[in-house]
Order: C-alpha cells, then sequence, then structure tokens
C-alpha cells in the first residue's frame, strides 16, 4: 500500500489572474500558503479485475472509462492503470465546496500515490503541480485557476507568477516568510458549500480583466516585501472589495453580515476563500477566543501553515 498526503491551501491575493486564459493574455501572480489540514489517498494493488475508488461515495468498475470522479479517471489513463488497484480517500476535514483547494489537494496526493505505485514516484513538486493543472483543467476541462496545485505540491506559503504566452506559460514559485502572519490565521465556516466550476463559468473573465490585474498588482506588490500583519490585513480587506465586483454570486447579505462580525469581533482583515458563494471565511486576528465567541454556533478552525507539500508518508 501507498498513502500520500497533500496539504489544502489559503489564498490571500491574485485569485483569478492564475486562470490561463487571463494570463496567457496578461500573465498573473497570486500569494498563497499551504495550511496543516491535509488530503490523504491511499493505493494499493488487488488481485481483483477491477478499480475500486472510496471517497465520499464508492464506486467499483471494471473499466475506467466508467467512473464517476473525472479526477481518478483521468489520472488512471495519465499513468495507463486499467485495473487491479483499490484508491481511498479522506481528510482532515470536509473538502467539498469548502474554498480551500481540496479537489487540487486531492489531486496532487493522488499523483504522488499513484506514480510511486507504479515504482517511479514524482519527488519534483513543479512535475506534480503541471500534472494535477494538466489532469484538472486538460484532462478534465475544469475553467479553474493553477495556483491550488502549486500550493499543495510545494508546501508553504508562495508568491506565484504566471507568464504570458511571451513567458512561454513559465510558472515561478518563490517561497516566503510565513513567520509574520501563521498565528494570526482562523477560519470561520459560512456552512454553505461553494461551487466553483459554476461560479467561474458565469464570470466573463476578459470583461474583468481590470479587477484582476489589480488582484494581481497586489501579489507582485507583496511578493517582493517582507511579509507584515497590517499590510496584509488592509491588503486583504481590499482584496474582498475587488472580488467581490467579479460577480453577484460570490457574496450574498448573510456573508456580508458575516465579515462585518468578523471584524467587529477584531479581525484585522478578512475575506470568503475560494471561488465565493460559500465554504470558508479567513479572518487575521490576534483575538481568536473573540471570533469563536462571536461565531461560537460554528466549528472555526485555528490553521498553521504546512511547510512541506505533497508527499508519500508510508509505503510497504
Amino acid at each position: 500500500m501507498i498513502l500520500a498526503k497533500a496539504p489544502l491551501r489559503v489564498s490571500f491575493f491574485g485569485g483569478g489572474s492564475d486562470i490561463p486564459a487571463h494570463f496567457a493574455q496578461w500573465g498573473g501572480a497570486t500569494i498563497s500558503t499551504a495550511i496543516d489540514k491535509y488530503v490523504y489517498v491511499a493505493v494499493m494493488h488487488t488481485p481483483h479485475d477491477h478499480v475500486k475508488v472510496s471517497y465520499s461515495k464508492q464506486e467499483c468498475v471494471e473499466n475506467v472509462e466508467d467512473l464517476q470522479n473525472d479526477i481518478v479517471k483521468n489520472a488512471l489513463k495519465f499513468f495507463g492503470i486499467k485495473s487491479n488497484i483499490e484508491i481511498t480517500s479522506f481528510a482532515d476535514i470536509p473538502t467539498i465546496g469548502n474554498g480551500l483547494g481540496g479537489s487540487s489537494a486531492f489531486t496532487c496526493a493522488l499523483i504522488k500515490a499513484l506514480s510511486a505505485y507504479l515504482g517511479f514516484e514524482y519527488v519534483n513538486p513543479y512535475l506534480v503541480a503541471k500534472t494535477a493543472c494538466h489532469i484538472e483543467i486538460d484532462l478534465c476541462g475544469w475553467k479553474i485557476g493553477m495556483q491550488d496545485q502549486f500550493a499543495s505540491a510545494f508546501g508553504g506559503m508562495n508568491y506565484i507568477q504566471y507568464a504570458n504566452e511571451l513567458g512561454n506559460g513559465r510558472v515561478d514559485v518563490k517561497r516566503l516568510d510565513s513567520n509574520a502572519i501563521e498565528n494570526y490565521m482562523i477560519l470561520i465556516p459560512t456552512n454553505v458549500e461553494h461551487h466553483a466550476a459554476k461560479i467561474l463559468d458565469n464570470i466573463n473573465f476578459e470583461a474583468k480583466t481590470f479587477i484582476i490585474r489589480q488582484m494581481a498588482d497586489m501579489a507582485n506588490m507583496q511578493g517582493t516585501q517582507q511579509v507584515n500583519i497590517n499590510t496584509y490585513s488592509q491588503l486583504l480587506d481590499s482584496a474582498w472589495v475587488l472580488k467581490k465586483q467579479m460577480s453577484e454570486e460570490i457574496s450574498n447579505s448573510d456573508i456580508d453580515i458575516m465579515y462585518e462580525r468578523c471584524k467587529s469581533s477584531g479581525a484585522f482583515g478578512a475575506k470568503l476563500l475560494g471561488a465565493g458563494g460559500g465554504g470558508y471565511m479567513l479572518a487575521l486576528t490576534d483575538s481568536k477566543s473573540a471570533i469563536r465567541q462571536e461565531f461560537s454556533d460554528r466549528t472555526c478552525l485555528d490553521v498553521g501553515i504546512s511547510h512541506e507539500g505533497a508527499r508519500v508518508v508510508y509505503r510497504d
């Protein structure tokens, strides 16, 4: 058996500029961090002539093409695996619709596990990230960005630049010192699942280019500076204002009230994570107890930074 794990992520600035349709023309930049909440994937050989997959549901098929899980189906096809395999996935927290990059963390863990299972483990995080992007964007056909895959594959807090076509679509990853921000992060659930693909499909990115470039400018500006909690908090608020202008589906009256409750409870800055519409809200604060008290009816998450990316943690 092979067991791999990959971290979830929190995005600070630049989301949207990591979508290939945007950065192919304008370039892009994001700042995000992997967090100490993980998705796990176990892979093992079975003598039975089938593919069995267990996640939030269970599938058992004789033909890979019959799998409903698009990531697993396309990953198996990519690696040329047709049968005699069982795959099980679980996570520290529910990952469906939480805005923490759970799908990409699953993909990165799956790539690590499958490559190790075949005897040629992908050890280069860049290769893991690019393969995850290929599976999700090219093979699954999802209109999503690339920061989640790189955040999960590399771990740590990173300034990621996405070059335009003149730069051959290169992605550069620069590690940032996260000490100044690590102890200030808390996640508050909206208790509503977000549906990234649905929201992103309804956004006219060409019409929103100016907004996206402003958000990327925040990442570019901070990517060359020392991480500072006061600056990040102020920009987090500004990023949330810009993000809401991307689509009416990103926020609603309940989410707006939740943001104000965070601020009135001592949050220096806050914004909704992921594509919007639900999932978790990130607050930066030195008053985590006040946040927990304000949202005592919810399970708030005190998160730290995962300084390692996707990796194999067990093999026999």
